[in-house]
């Protein structure tokens, strides 16, 4: 079995990645999504948040240090909405910014009930 902070390091560094990610693709401009259709930038958003936000709680040797990295995800959501107003094919967007929150929530949410359910997991949220 993989030790519990060689792990957590794997985690933390795919969450560096994907924040580092998901801010190059937030500001980037006319991005194409893969798959259109009515609100499909809503389901991305939600989606990719739910990952930037659960992806701590697994990475994090404390569920304070885990749960504060995640919600700092809102803001940086906000931020990266608002930085999209400068960038030429790009808007921002209040239900992008709600989306991303949402997706947040979604993801500690998920991350904590895998975590509960997973037998091998008991030692990594202490």
């Amino acid at each position: 079995m993989i030790e519990k902070p060689l792990f957590r390091r794997v985690m933390l560094a795919l969450w560096i990645v994907s924040v580092a990610g998901t801010c190059w693709a937030s500001l980037t401009p006319r991005l194409e999504l893969p798959v259109d259709f009515w609100n499909a930038d809503k389901l991305y958003h939600t989606l990719t948040y739910a990952w930037l936000g659960g992806l701590p709680l697994w990475a994090f040797a404390t569920g304070g240090r885990a749960r504060a990295a995640a919600y700092c995800m809102i803001p940086l959501g906000g931020l990266l909405e608002w930085g999209q107003s400068f960038v030429p094919g790009r808007t921002a967007s209040m239900g992008d910014a709600v989306a991303n929150a949402l997706g947040v929530f979604l993801g500690i949410w998920i991350a904590e009930h895998l975590m509960a359910r997973c037998r091998g997991c008991r030692g990594l949220d202490e």
